[in-house]
């Protein structure tokens, strides 16, 4: 069973209403008579209240009794914007929210940001954001570097790319992409496996093939983009910021083009994602460059040497203190597979997707293979529990 449900008091639902709501934005719908928030009635409503696109809004009486008042729709947005399919999407209405994803994994937000997650008999109250520090940031820095270089070939010399700020928002749109891969494998509870490797040695690939869409996508992306704010930057400081009655229709064409252009390559890259991660449901990983080319799926590992020892790091760097020294074969196949090839491979960098849905990365560091849990891949923010904590709230009460 899998739900989403917010806290929400009915008395005074939307606190926050802006003065003009988008036609997009959620809406609560009540229902005739609320439900007691017990186990067969969310089993029901389960079925009804799709977690991607809908959450149930409840609450609590003077007896400390919980029941379902409403449904909340719209929640798609919001579901598209934190797996990274848009950059926009209006935070869910309460207190805070849970999402159950399987048997005892339960997962608690507060609008965009994160506050925890109970994953069985675990208490997790920060995820591992490795995408942006540690030896996972550095086994992508080849990609993102081939990546930032591909885009200032296409750009006049001395362009805009050497400004700081674009490199670092090409970087995150890069990083995002990666995560996006990751997310949509995720999706298909089946498990699955994604290698990036420079080379195919020890990897028997059983459907090779040459897939460089990805990146090229991402390419394009990039120039449209820097293209749209350059034409904007010059509507604005020569024309708007000097009350100019005109606006030369050339200029106006240049940036009507680049922005659906943008749109364009925006959906190119979705469809790329989808159809790289569809790839996953073959037996095998799927092997990618650094750069997030394919060459093949179906791959099988042909390290045969096990690795003794894992340490499991519970943030981005590993430190010595905080290491845990895990049994591999505490794991499946396929992580100990993934874990014999990195070991042996020191620059090779591997995502393992279980059916539960965890998603765990792994390399080499020194003599250590080093592994990572609950990784950081939606697009959400770290809040301090505490601070997120509300004032007590009157108790709502039910005729």
């Amino acid at each position: 069973m899998q739900m989403r449900v917010a806290l929400v008091d009915p008395d005074n639902s939307d606190p926050d209403r802006p003065p003009r709501p988008r036609p997009d934005r959620w809406k609560i719908t009540r229902l005739a008579s609320p439900l007691p928030l017990t186990t067969p009635n969310l089993v029901k409503l389960s079925k009804a209240a799709d977690p991607w696109s809908s959450t149930l809004a409840v609450y609590y009486d003077s007896n400390d009794d919980f029941f379902v008042w409403g449904l909340i729709d719209q929640t798609v947005h919001f579901s598209t914007m934190l797996v990274r399919e848009s950059e926009s999407g209006y935070a869910p209405p309460g207190v805070f929210q849970v999402v159950a994803t399987g048997t005892a994994d339960l997962t608690v937000y507060r609008g965009y940001g994160f506050l925890g997650r109970l994953a069985q008999d675990s208490l997790l109250k920060r995820q591992n954001d490795v995408f942006w520090s540690g030896p996972i940031r550095d086994r992508l820095g080849d990609g993102i570097q081939r990546y930032l270089q591909a885009v200032q070939q296409r750009l006049e010399p001395k362009g805009s790319l050497d400004l700081p700020q674009w490199q670092a928002s090409l970087a995150e749109t890069w990083t995002s992409t990666l995560c996006r891969l990751l997310i949509s494998i995720q999706r298909y509870r089946h498990g699955g496996a994604l290698l990036i490797a420079r080379s195919d040695t020890d990897l028997d690939i059983k459907y090779k093939m040459n897939y460089a869409r990805l990146p090229r996508a991402l390419v394009n992306l990039a120039v449209e983009e820097i293209k749209v704010a350059e034409t904007q930057d010059i509507i604005g400081t020569e024309y708007l910021d000097e009350d100019e009655d005109t606006l030369p229709i050339d200029l106006y064409l240049e940036a009507a083009v680049a922005q659906h252009t943008l749109h364009d390559y925006e959906r190119q890259i979705t469809g790329c994602v989808r159809f790289i991660s569809s790839l996953s449901c073959v037996d095998g990983l799927v092997l990618a460059t650094p750069d997030l080319g394919v060459r093949g799926f179906g791959v099988e590992i042909l390290t045969k040497k096990e690795v003794r020892s894992v340490y499991l790091s519970p943030g981005p760097n590993p430190r010595d203190q905080s290491l845990r020294v895990v049994d591999p074969s505490h794991y499946g196949m396929r992580h100990r597979s993934m874990m014999r090839y990195c070991f042996a491979h020191p620059k090779a960098l591997g995502f393992v997707i279980s059916q539960d849905g965890e998603i765990r990365a792994m390399t080499r560091v020194k003599n250590r293979l080093i592994m990572w849990e609950n990784l950081k891949v939606l697009l959400l923010w770290e809040q301090d529990f505490k601070k997120a904590i509300p004032s007590r709230r009157a108790k709502h009460k039910r005729n």
